[in-house]
């Protein structure tokens, strides 16, 4: 991290959140400062040496905004972080107008803290040096100088506010490696820009993505992984320089997985300092964007571990269900592909398709199992499945979208479908695809009460029902899929 030896004040009265913060901050090699009042808080900042101040609004003895005053009129050079559980427009305003550097609502993600605290760790440096030349130079000279600096601390934030916001907005399945490499060259504007990936066994670190312009030159497809790379120096430092190259470490858990590499710069080749900050801070966060992902991937194949044990307790009571699901999301995928969907909806897909009918688990045996057609009644409560379905889904926080897949899976083009009557393009696309694949192999399938209809009368019924019951681009993508595999 670029935290290192930091001297940070935590001002909170809870002290769980002292705790968690100070121990997020010690992970960085910060020294942690800890005070439960405001009062404590200014007697520290007496006998101790602050950078940054981290400071909660409502103290059970004085106001954050005295304090934020306060540790301002002891140094301005201290950056101090606001921090609140009960934001109010009047409380920003006055902390923003007393020389606060950011604001933060509770509850709050630790990367973003780790975030704010190395951009308010790079404009105190600013201030600092800007405090040191104010003491000694002309009142013209000041104005020209801080001028400068001004405007270049308003083009680093700038770029550092789009890699934050590039790399934020990149979806669950997106290549967090390609987007680095696209980001750096396209935001630093560095000739070239690559990820390796560390293979430690082998000692060698192989090239898995790169992107480079005219004048950038290639990267090697393998480098020897020599020591250098992953000493202690090396990896604190943050970064190994390689004869025009740069090559920074992606750390995960205190273990480097790989490099992004860049490097093709005209000229003697240099990074300077700020190039330096910026190309780290895109690895730390990319590191962090990694790790979420490990975690998030963790925890979703968890919920799908339980959620198939759910759907053997179907397939146990109903046999139909197992194969029937299967095959609908096998001709699900298919679809989406041919109709070319995002890759998130073949991921949702994916995920439903196996599980669309779980809520069945709710519906009684004398309904599922029935060897006839249902009665009016005993169809009313069937159609609830997909109901019970999205009930147990949104129980798992990370589902909310699966489960909204599931509930609408029995809707119809034309609005008259259940359990919310939803019209045309209203309807999850997902869906639109289930629907037609769910009603071919229902037609196609051997039932006790009834025959299955031939593949071409099937086909000649879902061609029938296209733009009524059917997305009619869903059905004429199907039809064209069906005929291909005939």
């Amino acid at each position: 991290m670029m935290l290192e030896g930091a001297s940070i004040l935590l001002v909170d009265d809870s002290l769980e959140t002292l705790e968690l913060l100070g121990d997020c901050l010690s992970l960085s090699d910060c020294k942690v400062i800890k005070a439960n009042t405001g009062n404590k808080a200014l007697e520290m900042l007496k006998r101790n040496h602050v950078a940054i101040a981290i400071v909660d609004i409502n103290l059970p003895d004085i106001n954050g905004i005295s304090v934020l005053d306060a540790i301002k009129q002891h140094d301005p050079t201290v950056a101090v972080v606001m921090i609140t559980g009960y934001p109010e427009p009047n409380f920003v305003v006055n902390a923003m107008k007393k020389g606060a550097s950011d604001f933060l609502i509770k509850p709050f993600e630790l990367d973003k803290l780790m975030m704010v605290m190395m951009r308010v760790s790079r404009e105190r440096e600013l201030l600092v040096e800007n405090k040191t030349i104010l003491d000694s130079l002309e009142d013209k000279k000041k104005i020209e100088l801080l001028n400068r600096r001004l405007q270049k601390k308003i083009e680093e934030l700038t770029i550092m506010f789009h890699i934050s916001n590039k790399l934020n907005a990149l979806s669950i399945v997106d290549d967090v490696y390609e987007n680095m490499v696209q980001i750096v060259r396209e935001i630093l504007e560095v000739p070239s820009c690559g990820y390796y990936v560390a293979d430690k066994e082998k000692g060698e670190m192989v090239l898995l993505v790169e992107k480079r312009g005219t004048e950038g030159l290639p990267n090697p497809r393998k480098i020897n992984l020599a020591k250098e790379f992953l000493s202690k120096a090396a990896l604190s430092k943050g970064y190994v320089l390689k004869e025009t190259r740069l090559f920074l470490p992606l750390i995960i858990k205190d273990e480097c997985i790989g490099f992004m590499s860049v490097g093709g710069k005209s000229g003697n080749g240099r990074f300077s300092e700020d190039e330096i900050f910026l190309l780290k801070l895109v690895t730390e966060k990319v590191s962090t964007k990694i790790e979420n992902r490990m975690l998030y991937e963790s925890l979703y194949n968890s919920i799908l571990h339980t959620l198939s044990s759910l759907i053997i307790a179907i397939n146990r009571r109903d046999s139909y269900t197992e194969g029937h699901c299967g095959r609908v999301t096998q001709m699900s995928q298919m679809l989406a592909g041919k109709m070319a969907l995002q890759d998130y909806e073949k991921q949702m897909l994916r995920i439903v398709g196996p599980v669309h009918d779980l809520g069945k688990v709710g519906i009684p045996d004398a309904i599922l199992l029935k060897p006839a057609r249902l009665s009016p009644d005993e169809y009313e409560v069937m159609k609830d499945h997909s109901i019970f379905g999205e009930e147990i889904m949104k129980g798992f926080e990370i589902l909310t979208e699966e489960a909204r897949i599931i509930r609408h899976h029995h809707e119809r083009f034309d609005g008259q479908g259940y359990p919310d009557a939803l019209v045309g393009n209203e309807i999850p696309i997902c869906c639109r695809l289930i629907a037609v694949c769910d009603a071919y192999d229902a037609m196609t399938s051997d039932r006790p009460y009834k025959k299955p209809l031939s593949k071409k009368d099937a086909m000649a019924e879902i061609k029938r029902c296209g733009g009524s019951q059917f997305d009619p681009d869903v059905t004429s993508c199907f039809l064209s899929m069906q005929e291909v595999g005939q």
